[in-house]
């Protein structure tokens, strides 16, 4: 029997507005060794152009904090339905993955997207098609390559509503293409059908969920699921209708070594979200350790 905790982190823009000395301090101060960066934030180093040298400005202001750069948030849509738009997202892509190294990570996550004209996180009737299916296939390689001539891993994160809408389905993208410089985000919320929020149905949700995807999967999201009049949201954790201690369980039996990054929060709602996600974690019993392979 072993028990390890996750590394817990937060997200980059959940300190929207604040330098990446600012935002240091916050994660410090919340006992927080991690992050994920969104490199457009420009005021996480004003006056930096966007580069090497700022990516490694912002690296080591994060540093003299205890603070590491988990991942960079590249997140555009990659089906965008405009050949113009989804080549210029692809661009922006491709330069994150340029400048990984300067950050200190090879993680660049992304959604899929959606063929939605208006908002890349709605459904769209041409999201299951079979050309939705193989364009996807298409940039992921050209992405995956970029990534793996420059020592980075592209990581992309499935939802309910993108053409990446499956466990199933993200399984099959990593089996087809392979895993030199691809991967996953372990984001089990996302996924989540109506049917799969059942209370009854949790479980089996999540064993499939972690079974299929974990070993693809070097960081994993902490957040909660709901749907209501509006269709489906997803909240911070502890805030929607999952059972997090199902969550909880997985995330420390699945994937101890990965960081697990709090979501959808405001600043002044951290340190309650962080109480709620430490009790989960910390009342999971000790069970077997099922390290994926990364």
């Amino acid at each position: 029997m072993q028990r390890v905790l996750p590394e817990l982190g937060a997200m980059s823009y959940v300190y929207a507005g604040r330098s990446a000395r600012e935002m240091a301090a916050a994660l410090q101060a919340h006992g927080l060794t991690c992050v994920q960066v969104d490199p457009r934030q420009a005021e996480l180093m004003e006056g930096e152009p966007f580069g090497e040298r700022r990516a490694r400005a912002i690296r080591e202001a994060l540093a003299e904090r205890g603070v590491r750069v988990a991942g960079l948030s590249g997140y555009v849509n990659l089906l965008d339905p405009d050949p113009a738009k989804r080549e210029a997202n692809v661009a922006m892509l491709e330069r994150m993955i340029e400048l990984a190294e300067a950050f200190g990570t090879p993680y660049v996550l992304t959604e899929t997207g959606s063929l939605h004209p208006a908002n890349s996180w709605r459904p769209h009737p041409d999201n299951d098609s079979e050309d939705a299916w193989k364009a996807l296939l298409s940039i992921a390689e050209r992405l995956r390559v970029k990534a793996a001539r420059h020592g980075a891993v592209l990581l992309l994160e499935g939802f309910v509503y993108n053409v990446l809408s499956t466990p199933e389905r993200a399984e099959a993208v990593v089996r087809e293409l392979g895993t030199e410089g691809l991967g996953l985000v372990m984001d089990p919320f996302n996924y989540m059908t109506e049917k799969d929020l059942e209370p009854d149905r949790q479980q089996k949700a999540l064993d499939d969920l972690f079974r299929r995807l974990a070993p693809y999967c070097p960081i994993a999201h902490a957040k909660d699921a709901v749907y209501a009049e509006r269709g489906f949201k997803t909240p911070r954790a502890g805030t929607g209708a999952m059972k997090w201690e199902l969550a909880a369980s997985a995330f420390v039996r699945h994937m101890p070594d990965a960081p697990l990054l709090l979501e959808h929060l405001q600043p002044d709602e951290v340190e309650e979200t962080l109480r709620f996600v430490r009790r989960q974690i910390g009342g999971v019993a000790e069970v077997p350790v099922e390290r994926a392979i990364r």
